[in-house]
């Protein structure tokens, strides 16, 4: 067709669209892709700056470690006039005010301390030759006071002895501890003489680090000099025993040889983990010669370049449909059917602006135009129906009714709009019962349930406001235990302190009485003071500050009452069988107090002044009945005392103690004594 036989209409629509389109398109892909780059450049250099920050961060807790070493070797090259027990108890405070450290140490070339090794042979802190090497630690759990093993040949002595300068070690194991050394020369006068140190679990920096997020799924690890794996958040046995080499992976072998070198960068390569495709930011940790990593899969991290990019495109498009509805009305406007058209047009769109979707076109025109407010028509009736729907459906979520869902029969972008609708009611009902179920489990006091639906936007603050209440709660509820098993820990610290006290008023005032009867009461009521305190120290060693290894406790007990007794029992054999036993304080202490009755009367009653003799004391727990049996091959008991009645405090007190736990007590006097304590 000849282009003037063309209607103007359509030579208008042509012109508009086609250059609107044109300087749409061309605009549209010169902004999208000049802001993408820059959003793109942009979340590169954020997260290189964040793991520059946690690279620093880390260096800065490796500083303070080694300025913790320096100030032991400085302070011990201070002070000449410091005693082994004053560069103990600093030792021993550093690591209590310090808690991530593992241990604290000195180690001194030997008799460079004060000249006195001899004396102190195989003592605590020290080993067969009598070196100051204290190594107050917490490899066991509690803090406890360690002779340094293999300081003549591991490098956390022989490095700084050799350099005369501070070291920092590359991991090592230590008693299957895996940990690293900052460790600083003592000099004296120009000559080194031993070194101050402190130790680091490398569990503890993993934990640090296993923390670390980034993006959504992104995570941390931290490498040594030689590319060895540090730390890893999921692979806990790569720890120390892989490195970045040994994965095969190119990108991985170039990110080790840069650590080697110090420099820092990033690589994009394949998570031979996770099998995304992931960027790997590495930074140096200038103290120690360390990196860190931080790994971040490439899709999350440039997530907001690729929805930005949308947005504008979705912009764009809509611009062009914007403008081709302009370039339409204009057409219509140059013909009078078609003004007739658009007056009827404008008729029905304000009744739609106010909200009265009924309004119909007029369809009484000329039939080459007719179609058009019929087509307008159609398009309202297909309009009224998802709205009226859609008003239905938002007022019954309005009321509550999140079961409620759209059954139009409709398609296209109507069809989107009703699923929209019944996704959103689908999310908001599966939210609200979520987070009902993580409240409903807090007023339970059961704070492990978290919440697993979060949504996005508002849904997002409401339910991680609700997960960081819970979150709260349950760590001040833990810190709250924490604080009471500490309490306890120190109640029965002192209560074992006081009782030691007593004991030693006891002895002291003892010293002033020449009666052996007195004399004798006095011990008496020393060993029960004793036998108290023990408890109390054993529950202040124990875990759950509830019960007490009673084993260990009658190990102890019996040992304190050989010593009281061995001025005149040195052929007295006492031999013990004891089975493994847990017992709470208030079954502990009166089967203690009896045992050290029954203990105390045989060193006293039953061996003749020279004779040769055995006492032993058993423990059994079989089936939930604890025996315990105390006897001796002595000169027996007299067959004509009743030990349930008698005048003597200890059998008394045996009696008493027996009843007021529940057990039963019984005397068999064919081979010497033994006394029988039965608890069901």
């Amino acid at each position: 067709m000849e282009w003037k036989k063309r209607s103007l209409k359509f030579k208008l629509i042509l012109y508009i669209v086609a250059g609107t389109l044109l300087v749409l398109a061309a605009s549209t892909a010169m902004t999208i892709s000049t802001v993408t780059t820059q959003q793109e450049d942009l979340a590169y250099k954020q997260s290189i700056e964040m793991a520059r920050n946690y690279a620093n961060d880390f260096n800065g807790d490796m500083e303070m470690n080694k300025a913790i070493a320096k100030t032991i070797a400085v302070s011990m090259a201070s002070y000449d006039s410091m005693s082994r027990e004053e560069a103990n108890n600093m030792l021993y405070n550093l690591v209590v005010e310090h808690p991530h450290l593992l241990g604290t140490y000195v180690a001194y070339e030997p008799d460079t301390f004060d000249g006195n090794d001899s004396n102190y042979i195989d003592s605590q802190g020290h080993d067969s030759t009598g070196r100051f090497i204290p190594y107050w630690n917490k490899i066991t759990g509690p803090i406890t006071l360690d002779p340094l093993l293999d300081y003549e040949t591991l490098d956390y002595y022989q490095l700084p002895k050799k350099t005369e300068d501070e070291v920092l070690t590359e991991p090592y194991y230590y008693e299957g501890v895996f940990i690293v050394s900052y460790v600083s020369p003592i000099m004296e006068d120009g000559e080194f003489i031993g070194i101050g140190g402190v130790d680091v679990s490398l569990n503890y920096m993993d934990e640090v680090i296993s923390e670390v997020k980034a993006f959504d799924t992104g995570y941390a690890l931290m490498t040594g000099n030689t590319g060895i794996l540090v730390s890893h958040p999921t692979h806990k046995e790569w720890i120390g025993e892989k490195t970045l080499y040994d994965f095969g992976v190119e990108e991985f072998s170039k990110v080790a040889d840069d650590i080697g070198e110090g420099k820092g960068g990033h690589v994009e390569t394949i998570d031979p983990t996770t099998g995304k495709n992931i960027v790997m930011f590495y930074e140096p940790i200038r103290t120690g010669n360390y990196s860190f990593i931080l790994v971040i899969p490439k899709e999350e991290m440039l997530a907001g370049v690729t929805t930005l990019g949308n947005k504008l495109l979705q912009i764009s498009l809509a611009a062009i449909v914007f403008m081709a509805g302009i370039s339409y009305l204009i057409a219509l406007s140059f013909t009078r059917p078609i003004k007739e058209i658009v007056s009827d047009f404008k008729h029905i769109s304000k009744d739609a602006v106010m909200g009265k979707l009924d309004s119909r076109a007029e369809t009484d025109v000329e039939i080459d135009f007719r179609e058009i407010p019929m087509g307008l028509n159609e398009i309202l009736d297909a309009v009224i129906t998802p709205v009226r729907d859609t008003i239905r459906l938002t007022n019954a979520l309005a009321k509550g009714e999140l079961d409620e869902r759209s059954h139009l029969d409709v398609h296209g972008e109507f069809r989107q709009l009703s699923n929209t609708l019944d996704n959103f009611a689908e999310l908001l009902d599966i939210i609200i019962k979520d987070s009902s179920q993580v409240l409903t489990a807090v007023q339970k006091n059961d704070f492990s349930r978290k919440v697993k639906v979060y949504g996005e936007g508002d849904f997002l603050i409401l339910t991680e406001g609700i997960e960081k209440t819970r979150a709260t709660l349950s760590r001040m509820i833990d810190e709250r235990k924490k604080i009471e098993e500490i309490r306890k820990k120190e109640i029965h610290h002192r209560i074992k302190n006081n009782l030691q006290v007593i004991s030693s008023l006891l002895d002291l005032e003892s010293d002033k009485f020449n009666d052996d009867g007195v004399i004798e009461a006095f011990k008496e009521s020393q060993n029960r003071v004793i036998s108290m305190a023990l408890v109390h120290e054993e529950l202040y060693r124990s875990q759950d500050m509830e019960s007490i290894d009673f084993s260990d406790y009658l190990m102890k007990l019996v040992n304190e009452l050989s010593y009281s007794y061995a001025i005149n029992k040195e052929k007295i054999q006492v031999k013990m069988d004891v089975d493994p036993t847990f017992l709470d304080m208030d079954t502990a202490i009166p089967l203690g107090m009896i045992v050290n009755e029954l203990v105390s009367n045989s060193f006293k009653h039953a061996f003749k002044q020279g004779k040769e003799g055995e006492i032993h004391v058993d423990l059994t727990l079989e089936g939930g009945r604890l025996t315990l049996t105390v006897g001796d091959n002595g000169v027996g008991f007299p067959e004509n005392i009743d030990f349930r009645e008698t005048d003597s405090l200890g059998l008394q007190l045996i009696t008493t103690l027996t009843a007021q736990i529940d057990g039963t007590i019984e005397l068999d006097r064919s081979l010497g004594t033994k006394f029988s304590i039965v608890l069901e």
